[in-house]
């Protein structure tokens, strides 16, 4: 592709109305590869230009790939490229026209988007942007169809969207909006019949709704209601079981009401859900209990009617299996030893034995180890603080003893009472950082060996937790 063609491109992407970006959004592709040369499609090349909205350009491209190019082939090459070129054109102009004809704009638009495009760009096709507009505007009037189905209005408002169409000087695609509404009436009924049985209406509602509808003027579907109606009750059922299990109502109050109201009846599937919820609800029970709290399991048994659940033939074993997994849990020795440590309550008498003495054994070796902890630190502390004063110490000392020598090897010195105090301040001065130094070493050692002590303690306070 030459310099000048690609430099047009670019700008004309880039100048372009919105409006047009979906028609020449191959703008981009225009800029071919020495792969595409390898691979020698001479097709899938023209219709890269034809869709991207370029003229034929199958001298430059034979140019771009002369390196992968036979003379002796040009011909079968150029007469691909033309047809790819085509059917790329062609897929330009009838997406631009179904895009078009989906948003309700007239056939017209084509002209809008014509003036807009140079035309050594974007060569004009506009059979093709007609046939993609009627693809799209039947789409278009499908859809409002089907909307006005699904909404439950009659077939008889077409007769506005019609005048509507013709206001806007749009054409108005009967069949199309037939069509639709076919398949939002069949919706509407469909929905209907879900939401009666998901809300436990009766199936005989549905009279009611016909009538309704047929004084409307909209066409009944009752295979549509009584199939989608017929298809949700179960799950009524199944819902009412799971809420009831644990809000005090079980399946006899319910059939009383459903009798009554003339609602059909699914037993099983509440039965089903109804126990299952309460399975839940006792395991979810020991799962509480057991992690802290003592064995409950009578207690909630005789307070089940106050708390609006029931008592189920599984109900003690759901209960203790769950507690005793959640009270192995709380009655953990790691945990007993960490919560003793920070001197955090623990329900010791919980636990069982032979796990409660060792939990309470735990629980107590965490507080004397957190004690012993505090002595250790102070320890740790000490250390470096004796640490930093010996170095402070020691560097004072080699200043003093620095200022001896070069005193000592100072012949210019004079020797006179004066020099003799100085001298003697100094000696004075370096034996007692002498007696610091070695005050300070042995506070040091012994801030080691205490911390060293502390340290063997924790150990075998924490060593000491595992033992039976």
């Amino acid at each position: 592709m030459s310099l000048n063609l690609r430099l047009n491109t670019t700008l004309l992407c880039r100048l372009v109305a919105p409006a047009l970006l979906a028609l020449l959004a191959g703008c981009q592709t225009g800029m071919h590869t020495l792969a595409e040369c390898k691979v020698g499609d001479w097709n899938a090349i023209g219709h890269k230009d034809g869709q991207a909205g370029l003229v034929q350009n199958f001298k430059e491209r034979q140019a771009f790939c002369s390196a992968y190019v036979k003379d002796k082939d040009a011909g079968s090459m150029e007469a691909d490229y033309q047809s790819g070129w085509k059917q790329g054109n062609w897929d330009l102009w009838s997406e631009a026209g179904r895009n078009d004809g989906r948003m309700a704009l007239p056939e017209t638009q084509m002209d809008v988007r014509a003036s807009a495009i140079p035309k050594q760009h974007a060569p004009l096709n506009r059979v093709a942007y007609e046939s993609g507009w009627l693809t799209g505007n039947s789409a278009y009037w499908q859809d409002m169809g089907q909307r006005a189905g699904t909404d439950g209005k009659p077939l008889s408002e077409k007769a506005q969207s019609r005048a509507n169409a013709d206001a806007q000087h749009l054409r108005f695609d009967e069949a199309a909006y037939e069509n639709g509404w076919k398949t939002g009436n069949l919706a509407f009924w469909s929905n209907a019949g879900f939401q009666d049985a998901h809300n436990g209406i009766p199936e005989s509602q549905f009279n009611a709704r016909a009538a309704a509808a047929k004084s409307a003027g909209v066409l009944v579907q009752s295979a549509a209601y009584h199939t989608a109606w017929n298809g949700e009750i179960p799950n009524y059922w199944k819902n009412l079981g799971t809420a009831d299990a644990v809000s005090g109502r079980d399946f006899e109050m319910r059939n009383r009401e459903a009798r009554q109201n003339g609602l059909k009846v699914f037993e099983a599937e509440y039965r089903q859900s109804w126990e299952a919820r309460l399975a839940t609800y006792w395991s979810e029970a020991g799962n509480e209990d057991g992690y802290g709290h003592p064995f409950q399991l009578e207690e909630r048994i005789a307070n089940a009617a106050r708390d609006g659940v029931f008592v189920i033939a599984r109900t003690r074993d759901l209960y203790t299996r769950a507690w005793e997994v959640q009270n192995l849990r709380y009655c953990n020795v790691d945990d007993a030893f960490n919560r003793g440590r920070r001197n955090e309550r623990m329900a010791i008498e919980v636990c069982r034995e032979p796990q409660q003495s060792q939990v309470r054994r735990a629980y107590l070796a965490g507080q004397d180890y957190e004690a012993v902890a505090v002595k250790h630190k102070h320890a740790l502390d000490e250390i470096d603080e004796y640490a930093r004063k010996n170095t402070t110490l020691h560097q004072q000392l080699q200043q003093v003893e620095g200022v001896i020598r070069n005193n000592a090897a100072n012949k210019q010195r004079p020797v006179n009472e004066e020099t003799a105090r100085q001298d003697k301040r100094l000696e004075h001065e370096h034996h007692d950082l002498e007696d610091q130094i070695e005050q300070n070493q042995r506070k040091l050692s012994e801030a080691r060996r205490w911390e060293d002590q502390y340290n063997q303690q924790m150990q075998r306070i924490k060593r000491d937790i595992y033992l039976k």
